[in-house]
């Protein structure tokens, strides 16, 4: 497998505006499906639903702001330069509790469909907000699941 190198000013990004701007770092294909790497610029007060990968780690590295995460029913405080790590199976959300934009990478190990469902969830906005429903089914379609509601 080649090297790769991405430069953040030229990553792929796709906006939800008013909630997460996501950035692609590495797709599966960068890394032969070893990985995907992603950031988050989070706006105050969002975060995803309650979730699970079936079929892959995440570790989450909190880059700026104040964030909560709630990881299989306990919930941690997160500040800049935290590391949180997420095994398969494990219900988690995170939450930007700050009064700025916080930001946060993550990995998924291996890739599988992350890079697709962010935009399938993306091309649902359709210029309005992205349902809880629509969100759920598009999860289910890409091997994650939605269990309950954001913190």
């Amino acid at each position: 497998m080649p090297t790769t190198h991405t430069q953040i000013e030229t990553a792929e990004t796709l906006d939800f505006p008013g909630a997460i701007t996501l950035r692609i770092l590495l797709s599966g294909n960068d890394t032969n499906g070893a990985q995907e790497v992603f950031e988050d610029i989070v706006q105050p007060n969002i975060g995803p639903p309650r979730h699970i990968h079936e079929h892959q780690d995440e570790t989450f590295f909190f880059l700026e702001g104040d964030f909560i995460a709630e990881i299989d029913g306990t919930l941690y405080e997160m500040s800049a330069g935290d590391v949180a790590f997420i095994p398969r199976g494990t219900v988690h959300a995170f939450k930007n509790v700050g009064s700025t934009a916080g930001r946060l990478r993550y990995i998924f190990t291996p890739a599988l469909k992350m890079e697709k469902m962010f935009r399938a969830f993306h091309a649902a906005l359709d210029g309005g907000a992205l349902s809880a429903d629509d969100m759920a089914k598009i999860a289910h379609q890409n091997g994650q699941t939605m269990v309950g509601p954001p913190l």
